[in-house]
C-alpha cells in the first residue's frame, strides 16, 4: 500500500508510524556503534558506559541521545572539544533510514508485523558486519550466530503464525536451498580452487619450487649444480612454508551467506552475491587508479563483508524480483498453435 491509495484518515496514522519507526532505528543504531566498537575489542556491551575516546570522560544521559546529540555539540566532545568521529551519526541515520524502508517495502496491514520487525533485525546484524569487517577485517561470532539464528526464528515464525506473517512468503524448502545456493559455491571457490589457483599459477615460490623439482630429476644428485638447486628448492619451500594461507573467502563470509540465504532464499541469496561482486570489483578498480596515480598507494587485500551485507540487504528488499524478471527473461515464450 502507498500514500497515494491511502484513504485520508490512514495517512496521519502512516507518518506517524514512520517517525516512530526512525526514532526507534536510530536508538538501536546507537547501540549498533557500541556493538561495532567494542565486540571486535572483547569489550563487554553492558559493563562498560559510554565515554569520550580522547579523554576518557564519561558521556552524560543527554549527550547519548540519537543523532540530536551529535548534531548538538557539532561533533564534539562536550569535557574536551575534541572531534566525535562522524561514523556515529552516520550507523545511526542508516539504521533509522534502512527501519523506514522495510516498513515502506512491507506495508504492516498487507504483510503483517512478523516479516518488516524480523527483517529490521537482520539488517541490524548486517550494519555490525559490514562496518565490524571493514574496520577489523573479522566478523565476530556472536553476530553471524544471531544472524543464523535470527533467519531460523523467522521461518518458526512464518510457520506458526502466517496471519501475522503475511509477507514472509518463502518456504522451508526454499530457504534451506537458500542455505547452500550460495554459501557452498563461496565455500568450494575460497577455500578448494583459490589457493590450487594461486599455487599452480600465481605463487612464484610455487612455480620456481616445481621447476627446481624436474631439473633435479634429470641431474646427478652428487653434483654441484644439483646440490646448489636443492639449496635454491629449500629457501623456496621455507618461503612457502611463512607464508600464509591464501583464500579466495573467509568462513566469516560463507557462514554471513548461509545465514542470509535461510533467511532470504536462494533467489535472494544470489542476487546479493551478484550485487556483492559488482560493487566490490568497482571498488578494487578505484583502489587500482589510484594506486596508478599515486606512488604512494598500494593496493591491498580489502575486507569482502562490506559488499556482502550491501547485497544482502538491497536483495531483502528486491531480490526475489530481480530474480524472477531474469528468470522469465530467459524462459522462451510458448507458441500458440
Amino acid at each position: 500500500m502507498t500514500f497515494a491509495n491511502m484513504e485520508e484518515g490512514l495517512l496521519p496514522l502512516y507518518i506517524g508510524m514512520h517517525i516512530m519507526v526512525f526514532l526507534f532505528g536510530i536508538t538501536i543504531g546507537s547501540f549498533l556503534n557500541v556493538c561495532i566498537y567494542r565486540l571486535p575489542a572483547g569489550e563487554s556491551l553492558t559493563k562498560k558506559n559510554s565515554h569520550c575516546m580522547t579523554c576518557g570522560a564519561f558521556i552524560k544521559w543527554y549527550d547519548l541521545i540519537p543523532v540530536f546529540s551529535w548534531l548538538f555539540l557539532r561533533g564534539k566532545c562536550r569535557a574536551c572539544g575534541s572531534k566525535i568521529s562522524g561514523r556515529y551519526i552516520l550507523v545511526e541515520s542508516l539504521t533509522g533510514i534502512m527501519f523506514v524502508l522495510t516498513f515502506l517495502r512491507f506495508d504492516v496491514i498487507a504483510d503483517g508485523f512478523v516479516y518488516p520487525a524480523m527483517c529490521c533485525l537482520f539488517i541490524a546484524g548486517l550494519i555490525v558486519i559490514g562496518f565490524e569487517d571493514y574496520d577489523t577485517g573479522e566478523m565476530t561470532v556472536g553476530v553471524l550466530l544471531y544472524l543464523s539464528i535470527l533467519a531460523l526464528l523467522t521461518h518458526v515464525l512464518g510457520t506458526l503464525f502466517p496471519v501475522f506473517a503475511r509477507g514472509y512468503n518463502l518456504t522451508v524448502v526454499e530457504g534451506l536451498i537458500g542455505l547452500f545456493s550460495v554459501s557452498v559455491p563461496f565455500l568450494i571457490f575460497g577455500f578448494v580452487l583459490t589457493p590450487l589457483i594461486y599455487s599452480f599459477i600465481l605463487s612464484e615460490d610455487h612455480k620456481s619450487a616445481r621447476k627446481i623439482r624436474k631439473r633435479l630429476k634429470k641431474m646427478n644428485p652428487n653434483s654441484a649444480e644439483a646440490k646448489k638447486l636443492r639449496s635454491a628448492l629449500d629457501k623456496h619451500l621455507s618461503a612457502i612454508k611463512e607464508t600464509d594461507p591464501v583464500y579466495g573467502f573467509g568462513m566469516g563470509d560463507v557462514i554471513l551467506m548461509a545465514a542470509g540465504g535461510l533467511m532470504l532464499g536462494w533467489k535472494a541469496a544470489v542476487v546479493a552475491a551478484f550485487i556483492a561482486i559488482v560493487t566490490g570489483a568497482v571498488y578494487a578498480l578505484i583502489l587500482k587508479v589510484r594506486a596508478d596515480h599515486d606512488e604512494t598507494e598500494e593496493v591491498k587485500a580489502f575486507a569482502f563483508g562490506p559488499f556482502l551485507t550491501i547485497g544482502l540487504a538491497a536483495a531483502s528488499f528486491f531480490g526475489t524480483k530481480l530474480m524472477d524478471m531474469y528468470i522469465n527473461y530467459l524462459t522462451v515464450p510458448k507458441i500458440p498453435y
